[in-house]
């Protein structure tokens, strides 16, 4: 009887440690797969990041095209209508012009 209950005890023994081993395996495992995901949504959210960066720093570029670009058609508006205006200008030097008008005003109608 005393050999019986010594191998009951044993097996018993036997199968409860299996069953920690297991349980400390499965919970190894689930630790791990955490860990992984974490890892996989750091990594996820430094991508987003770097993306969003490049995404404002080609933003800001194109800005500073389209900035300078319309400086220069500016420029270019300015210089057309000193242009315009000196063309326009009768270099008559004092003298009336056909009009009765003088170039510096001193010519009356």
């Amino acid at each position: 009887m005393k050999l019986i209950k010594g191998i009951f005890v044993i097996a018993v023994l036997s199968v409860l440690t299996f069953s920690c081993d297991q349980t400390k395996k499965s919970a190894t495992d689930a630790a791990d797969a955490v860990e992984n995901a974490a890892d996989a949504t750091v990594d996820a959210a430094e991508s987003a990041a770097d993306a969003t960066v490049d995404a404002v720093e080609g933003a800001a570029d194109d800005v500073e095209q389209a900035v300078d670009s319309l400086a220069s058609d500016a420029e270019k508006a300015v210089d057309s209508a000193k242009v315009m205006a000196d063309s326009t200008m009768k270099n008559c030097k004092g003298k009336c012009a056909k009009d009765g008008k003088s170039c510096d005003g001193s010519c009356k109608a």
